[in-house]
């Protein structure tokens, strides 16, 4: 938050208060915790489902050679 302070010419201050403000990062630590959490849980998932996939071909394969 910038601060601009302008004198006048006669007795006067006007202050002018600039302020930037970013919805992204104005979210509490809490909500940044359970997002992080909840992208953590999808890469798990994909992972398992990825693990799921891999093991399920590799048995495919194991069993073609009898």
């Amino acid at each position: 938050m910038a601060e601009q302070v302008i004198q006048c010419a006669q007795a006067c201050t006007v202050t002018v208060q600039h302020e930037f403000t970013n919805p992204l990062f104005s979210i509490s630590t809490a909500d940044a915790a359970q997002i992080a959490w909840a992208i953590a849980a999808v890469w798990a998932v994909g992972f398992g489902i990825r693990m799921l996939i891999r093991t399920i071909k590799t048995g495919d394969s194991s069993n073609e050679g009898d």
